[in-house]
């Protein structure tokens, strides 16, 4: 069910020009007053119609856009996920929606190349492609209640994502896979392992960051 807010939702987060500095640094910059379950609910929708609701904006304003929702640089979106005040079970949904960000969003409008081999790109999307997992803090449980849960919850979307058929959301997941290696390494090991056993004319380069992030190495 669509939240309440939810168009005005994705105005607020999407509908700007693309500036630097960005809208949401700007001194006076719009709020969306909302509680922590709302957010939460409101970011599972995103994700979940992303292919259809994101398709009216440029590729800079999604970028913008998801950003401000995933990075605790930008703005304080993302601790509204991760908070306890949050049952864990709605938590853990709006994690396992990211599958839709990639399978939706970055599948079909990223270009399909390498940003760790810093290969160019016709897409402003394909930097947070790469970066999700280390602009935002929900690959990092620690201390925190159900966190294994949680972290079983993250490794499930970069798992769904080593199905793509675009490199880019390959070598994000595998990214990600390796910045979180040290939280579940076992399940991990053997997510790398089975995708380089099943990958059939992967590129030697992808194939050699594979290996790095089944050991946890990631610069």
């Amino acid at each position: 069910m669509m939240p309440p807010r939810y168009v005005e939702w994705l105005l607020h987060v999407f509908d700007h020009a693309v500036t630097d500095p960005h809208w949401y640094f700007e001194l006076n910059a719009p709020q969306f007053e909302a509680s922590a379950l709302e957010t939460t609910l409101l970011v599972t929708c995103t994700m979940e119609n992303c292919g259809r609701d994101l398709a009216i904006y440029s590729d800079d304003q999604v970028d913008q856009g998801l950003n401000y929702l995933f990075s605790n640089a930008c703005s304080d979106n993302v601790f509204s996920v991760m908070s306890e005040d949050v049952p864990i079970d709605i938590r853990v949904n709006a994690i396992r929606s990211i599958k839709r960000l990639y399978a939706d969003c970055f599948e079909v409008r990223c270009a399909p190349v390498l940003s760790h081999l810093n290969e160019l790109s016709s897409s402003k999307l394909n930097g947070i492609c790469y970066m999700l997992w280390d602009i935002t803090p929900l690959n990092y449980w620690e201390a925190r209640t159900d966190k294994h849960l949680a972290y079983n919850a993250v490794v499930d979307v970069m798992e769904a994502a080593l199905g793509s058929q675009n490199i880019a959301c390959l070598e994000g997941a595998l990214h990600g896979l390796g910045h979180t290696q040290r939280y579940l390494p076992e399940r991990i090991t053997s997510i790398v392992e089975r995708f380089l056993a099943s990958s059939q004319n992967l590129r030697p380069e992808l194939k050699a960051y594979a290996e790095n992030a089944a050991t946890g190495y990631m610069l």
